[in-house]
């Protein structure tokens, strides 16, 4: 069996593996990126997008330490995806250079409104009632603007993926990678077994599991404790039908009533995605109450809205992260060094570049190694980027035709 020689495995093609690839390459490292299924599979494909300044995390009217982490990253983002710094990021799609936030009618909202300009990069920036948009119009709350970009998570995956592809691999979704085990705790080596019957054997410096959920069970596979990490589900919302593009949160106090963002299907509809606390509540509902319950929810929050044309449909996700004491979401990214194992979460898409560069941090410590053996790969399958949601879903319930289920 031919062996291959790398700096770093990576297992695990989402935005955080694909990022610290690329980082690895650029810093003259020799690096490997294996995935089983889709590039984005999990958590990637499922983000709505939005480069988080930390304002969604104060508005309680603190400067909360996942505030704190967040407030600088959208300035990192800001000049890759301008081509102004690595990882080159220019051809990505940003959906929407801001969003709108407003509150519902009470002390606590607007209370809230308030709180989130404390110590925060990103300014909201109030809208009067005539420049309000169509669908906000006749709030009764504040409406501000705010300078946080949306991005395509697709059209992410993809500019990465492109960049490096001599260092990204498939292989087989059951039993791709086989690990061997020394007797000190390090992984001696790693055989990746590919779809189609190839074979090969990776010894590498660090071993970077980067799989979101599946980061559990590889940390079991390697003997390492998997309750490390955490998932969070959410059942989001998903919206097409004559609907224009809209970017916002409607808050409430220091709760995020929905959260929305706007792509366009393959067939250039546009289509809303709706998280927020609709989507965390959502977990325990099945999806004919989850929809009931978010078209009430949009038609008590955005007065201008009309859904008389929408179809509607879900999707389950769930976000893995580092462990916490009470369970909820860790205020910043989380990696794991056991041996020469690393196991990242980015806990935020918007935290990926300051995880990524931790973990270049260690792995660069390593003496470079040369990429050419990865010419040994050149013949195994590449994985494609994976299809969002809205392209998945292949039926949509339409409430005005009796909760009826029809085509896409």
């Amino acid at each position: 069996m031919e062996k291959v020689h790398v700096n770093a495995l990576i297992i695990g093609g989402g935005a955080a593996g694909l990022w610290l690839l690329d980082q690895l390459r650029r810093e003259g490292r020799s690096a490997l990126l294996v995935e089983s299924k889709s590039l984005g599979t999990g958590q990637t494909i499922s983000a709505q997008g939005i480069l988080h300044s930390g304002l969604k995390y104060s508005l309680q009217g603190l400067l909360t330490a996942s505030a704190r982490e967040a407030r600088d990253m959208p300035a990192i983002w800001r000049k890759c995806l301008e081509g102004n710094s690595q990882p080159d990021l220019s051809r990505t799609n940003i959906r929407s250079q801001s969003f709108y936030l407003w509150g519902t009618n009470s002390a606590s909202s607007k209370l809230g409104m308030w709180g989130a300009r404390l110590g925060l990069q990103v300014t909201p920036q109030a809208v009067s009632p005539h420049n309000a948009p169509a669908l906000l119009k006749g709030c009764s709350g504040a409406i501000f603007s705010v300078a946080e970009q949306v991005i395509s998570c697709e059209a992410l995956l993809a500019d990465l993926a492109e960049a490096n592809q001599k260092q990204i691999v498939q292989v087989a979704e059951t039993d791709g990678t086989d690990f061997c085990l020394g007797g000190d705790g390090r992984v001696q080596s790693v055989i990746l077994n590919s779809p189609d019957g190839k074979q090969v054997e990776v010894i590498a410096d660090w071993n970077v599991f980067a799989a979101g959920k599946g980061n559990a069970e590889l940390r079991s596979a390697v003997g390492l404790d998997s309750r490390k990490q955490q998932t969070r589900p959410l059942h989001m919302v998903m919206i097409c039908g004559g609907l224009p593009e809209f970017y916002g949160h409607c808050v409430d106090g220091a709760t995020t009533r929905v959260s929305i963002t706007s792509a366009k299907r393959s067939d250039g509809e546009v289509v809303w995605q709706v998280g927020g606390k609709i989507a965390e509540d959502g977990v325990d509902m099945n999806r004919d109450d989850l929809i009931a319950r978010t078209r009430a929810e949009l038609l008590e929050t955005m007065p201008g809205i009309s859904l008389e044309e929408a179809r509607w449909a879900t999707y389950r996700v769930e976000r893995a992260e580092g462990t916490t004491m009470t369970g909820g979401r860790p205020d910043s990214f989380r990696i794991e060094r056991d041996a020469n194992v690393l196991t990242a979460w980015p806990t935020k898409l918007v935290l990926v570049p300051q995880l990524t560069q931790g973990l270049a941090n260690t792995i660069c410590s390593s003496p470079a190694r040369s990429s050419d053996e990865l010419e040994k790969l050149a013949s195994w399958p590449r994985p494609m980027v994976a299809i969002a949601p809205w392209d998945r879903e292949q039926s949509w319930t339409s409430l005005n035709l009796s909760s009826s289920t029809v085509a896409a």
